[in-house]
């Protein structure tokens, strides 16, 4: 299992963050791995939604089948992945008042099901996917100037 956590602040309020990352299908407007999501992801989703997202990271395509676990608006939202070659993702939001903002924690859970991949992941793709996962919180905070 590889994680990623990544924390950011953010000059807006917990329920604007939150109703925007909650959002699957917009995800390709501030995170660059996102390619897109179904349409009915468009709002925000609550505990037991499914969705399926295209992705690519670390140069390689993927598709994903989402399920949404937890969504405590605004403060937390969680939802698993799993991918065709049985791979997942675990992805959890977690926000905070912070003055006028939001302290924002994204952490990320995967766990490579093919060796080679899980292989190629402790040699190099963790770090591209933490380089991609700090340019979308980059991103993210650039969205509420």
């Amino acid at each position: 299992m590889t994680t990623i956590r990544l924390e950011r602040r953010i000059a807006a309020a917990p329920a604007a963050v939150y109703d925007l990352v909650t959002r699957p299908a917009r995800w390709h407007e501030w995170h660059p791995s996102s390619i897109r999501a179904d349409a009915q992801a468009m709002e925000s989703l609550a505990a037991g939604a499914r969705f399926e997202e295209d992705i690519r990271s670390s140069g390689f395509t993927r598709h994903l089948r989402w399920t949404v676990r937890e969504a405590e608006p605004p403060q937390r939202w969680c939802a698993e992945a799993v991918m065709d070659d049985g791979s997942t993702v675990h992805l959890r939001y977690e926000l905070m008042a912070d003055g006028d903002g939001t302290r924002f924690v994204r952490t990320l859970d995967y766990r490579l099901a093919l060796p080679l991949l899980r292989w190629l992941n402790d040699v190099l793709m963790w770090r591209r996917v933490r380089r991609e996962s700090n340019r979308a919180l980059d991103n993210l905070v650039a969205r509420f100037p």
